[in-house]
């Protein structure tokens, strides 16, 4: 089913469809993007609601290349059948930019790799991905949309920075952190004190 975009905003959507790129799984779990896998196995159960990404999970092996080239033909040249393989290949090879990726989705159960290596499946969705576009009317248009949107507020982006510059899996750059953070309030309270003691004149002596 092909979500309904209100008339005034269809040109808008169609415009910026081929520039919205949603951001690597990585990134939108530094963005406080929760990924959960979805309830079915359906390609078009694909949703985000309340900072919450859910993607169908899928089982990684030998047969799924084959099976997914077929469907992107078979959608490409038969008129009415649909763009959901398409689509979600598109927005797969998207979220998954590096092995780390892989592993992330891996741990939220959205992902389960019978191929081996994390590095193999990201090949696997660059090739699927080849000269393939996410059309205007597919209804992952408006997920996409509703991601970057919330990616993009002042909070999660000063998140996604913070986690981006530092290395947060090592206890060392957490220590770091902490002690900037400290360093900066006690830099603070020194120019309160300062400032207090300026504006407001000691007690005279003797009364």
């Amino acid at each position: 089913m092909i979500l309904k975009t209100p008339v005034k905003n269809v040109r808008k959507h169609t415009e910026l469809a081929a520039d919205i790129i949603i951001w690597s799984a990585t990134e939108l779990n530094e963005a406080e993007v929760g990924i959960k896998k979805s309830k079915t196995k359906s390609l078009k159960d694909i949703s985000f609601r309340n900072g919450v990404l859910r993607i169908p999970p899928v089982v990684i092996d030998d047969a799924l290349e084959s099976l997914y080239l077929n469907l992107i033909a078979f959608e490409r040249f038969h008129v009415g059948a649909g763009n959901e393989a398409t689509s979600y290949i598109f927005f797969m090879n998207n979220i998954i930019n590096n092995a780390k990726d892989v592993s992330l989705l891996h741990s939220c159960g959205v992902i389960q790799n019978l191929m081996g290596s994390d590095k193999t499946v990201v090949n696997l969705f660059n090739k699927l991905s080849k000269d393939i576009t996410l059309d205007p009317e597919s209804s992952l248009n408006d997920t996409h949309f509703k991601v970057r949107a919330y990616c993009l507020k002042p909070r999660q982006r000063w998140r996604a920075n913070i986690w981006h510059n530092y290395n947060f899996t090592n206890p060392w750059a957490i220590l770091s952190v902490i002690a900037a953070l400290f360093l900066f309030v006690l830099t603070i309270v020194q120019a309160v004190f300062a400032v207090l003691a300026y504006v407001i004149p000691p007690p005279s002596k003797g009364g």
